[in-house]
């Protein structure tokens, strides 16, 4: 009966650990946008967050440590988009505007961070902050003609 009994719990365990296997699979979020090549740029747009404290570090990263705070009783917040930047072999350095995201309601949000120079790094991770209303839904990122449809990503 007691080596039954094991038995019996050694494949339960084996279940769950299955079912949980599962589950996180199915928690995976969905992929985002497509990534486009602009101007020598592979660029991909990886996620949207919502925050109240964000860097205001330039693209790619450097020395500048300045933040963005909402304060407590403010009607904004901040949507942060993530992108991952490679740079390819066709790459000639080139002056990009800031980007900007647009809302649901076609309303365009700036962002005050900028992009430098892209060295010799192979690829960048860069985070850009927009000053939103609360609860604004966005659908767009855009970097100049490069747009970017956010409705695959989870905020």
């Amino acid at each position: 009966m007691v080596g039954r009994a094991r038995g019996l719990v050694s494949t339960g365990i084996a279940f769950l650990c299955g079912v949980a296997s599962g589950s996180l699979v199915a928690s995976t979020p969905t992929s985002g946008p497509p990534a486009q090549t602009y101007k020598g740029l592979e660029i991909t747009v990886s996620r949207i967050e919502r925050a109240t404290n964000v860097s205001l570090q330039d693209c790619p990263p450097g020395g500048n440590i300045v933040r963005g705070v909402i304060r407590p009783n403010e009607e904004n917040e901040f949507a942060t988009v993530s992108i991952d930047i490679k740079v390819l072999p066709s790459f000639e350095p080139v002056r990009l505007d800031k980007p900007v995201l647009i809302g649901e309601d076609g309303e365009t949000y700036k962002t005050a961070q900028a992009f430098g120079d892209f060295g010799q790094d192979p690829s960048y991770t860069c985070t850009f902050a927009f000053r939103v209303a609360k609860g604004a839904k966005v659908t767009r990122f855009a970097i100049e003609e490069a747009t970017f449809d956010l409705a695959t990503l989870t905020e």
